[in-house]
């Protein structure tokens, strides 16, 4: 009996060991190497998420597949399962389905494996775990500022890596604060935030800081009232996806031929609308617009923008199915605990944000980014438990 419980703690001890390294490679290794090389977003989160799943398989019941389940039968999980098979219906009319196919297959395989990954984690997350996120923005943050001064000494241009990795960090950025405030360390919290900004003027990242400025935004109304503030943004996110195409089309007509490259964008856009005819409705088909700008297809004025992007290859179905995804994620993001919620929708905004720049929108490095802070929220929410403590024995002199 004692022989089995021995091996049965060996066992649990082995588990947790691979579940640490796991997050350690997904949270701290995958971010700050990402500075150094585009490839490591692509080539360690699979081995941390397969050393996290690994432990869900010693630990069985921690694989708690009713959890992936309702969350598929959720709002969230019905719309994000319809945009799913929109764009995969797409590719029947894209016209670079040779393009399309494998860069959806894998965006879709990417943001499915949260789901597994987030049911082998322990119901409840270790302080230390909780920690690694943190820890991974800091390192990458301070990484950034010396590759910034080394940058800067020897007279040459922000490197993309650099930029990237940073924008990486601060979207990592929310989940790593809300980890710290679960653990009550608003010095930490304070800190971490001014480093990762700092570094992030060095990149320098000026969308992605415009960006979080949105976000901390949104944050601090949500600190206030978190379920009128998702409602709200949600609502205004949703109908800048479901109403993109009016901008264009009311005021396109309005812009002369020397106006600002952004404006020019728009008149661009609303030209591509009066022809697209009943490509409105379905839209050309996922990938069109990436393979269609280095392909000659689209204009170089044309947009960058997320919105122009689902509009222009998913159409009006694909855009209002986006449209209520966002919608839906916000509220969920206000439904959450009070101590989370702020950051869930700080996170929220920040994408957008990011996607509405024209700085990110379903490049595989970003979609990958978005997968890892899911994950890092997932983790961040098995921390939020609360312990009792025995109260001391009272003893009374008489």
């Amino acid at each position: 009996m004692i022989n089995q419980q021995t091996a049965d703690k060996a066992s649990d001890d082995a588990a947790n060991l691979l579940l640490r390294i796991g997050v350690a490679v997904v949270f701290v290794a995958t971010p700050f190497f990402q500075l150094l090389s585009p490839r490591a977003i692509f080539i360690l989160p699979p081995i941390g998420g397969a050393l996290i799943l690994a432990t869900g398989i010693a630990l069985a019941p921690r694989l708690n597949m009713r959890d992936i389940f309702a969350f598929l039968l959720s709002g969230v999980g019905l719309a994000a399962c319809f945009l799913a098979f929109w764009m995969l219906l797409s590719l029947l009319w894209t016209p670079f389905p040779s393009e399309a196919a494998p860069r959806l297959i894998k965006a879709m395989l990417t943001m499915a494996s949260v789901l597994p990954v987030a049911a082998a984690l322990p119901p409840r997350t270790r302080a230390a775990n909780l920690y690694f996120l943190p820890l991974g923005v800091a390192l990458t943050a301070l990484g950034a500022l010396v590759l910034s001064a080394r940058i800067a000494g020897g007279g040459q241009a922000g490197d993309e890596d650099l930029v990237l990795g940073m924008e990486a960090a601060l979207l990592l950025l929310w989940p790593a604060l809300a980890a710290t405030h679960l653990r009550n360390r608003p010095t930490l919290s304070a800190s971490l935030a001014i480093v990762v900004l700092a570094a992030a003027v060095s990149a320098p990242a000026p969308g992605a800081l415009a960006a979080t400025a949105f976000a901390a935004l949104a944050f601090a109304f949500a600190l206030w009232n978190a379920r009128a503030t998702g409602l709200w943004l949600g609502r205004f996110s949703a109908a800048c996806f479901a109403g993109a195409p009016l901008v264009p089309l009311l005021v396109g007509p309005l812009i002369g031929p020397d106006a600002a490259s952004s404006l020019l964008s728009v008149k661009a856009w609303g030209a591509m609308i009066a022809n697209d005819g009943v490509r409105i409705f379905t839209g050309h088909g996922f990938n069109f617009v990436n393979s269609g700008y280095w392909r000659g297809y689209l204009p170089l004025s044309a947009p960058h923008s997320i919105l122009f992007q689902i509009w222009t290859d998913l159409g009006l179905i694909g855009a209002f199915a986006v449209a209520a995804l966002v919608l839906l994620a916000y509220r969920a993001a206000a439904a959450q605990p009070e101590r989370q919620a702020p950051f869930w929708i700080g996170a929220l905004t920040f994408v957008f944000a990011m996607g509405a720049f024209g700085i990110a929108s379903v490049e595989a490095w970003w979609i990958t980014m978005l997968a890892l802070a899911l994950g890092a929220f997932a983790l961040v929410a098995r921390g939020d438990y609360k312990t009792a403590r025995p109260t001391a024995p009272q003893w009374s002199p008489h």
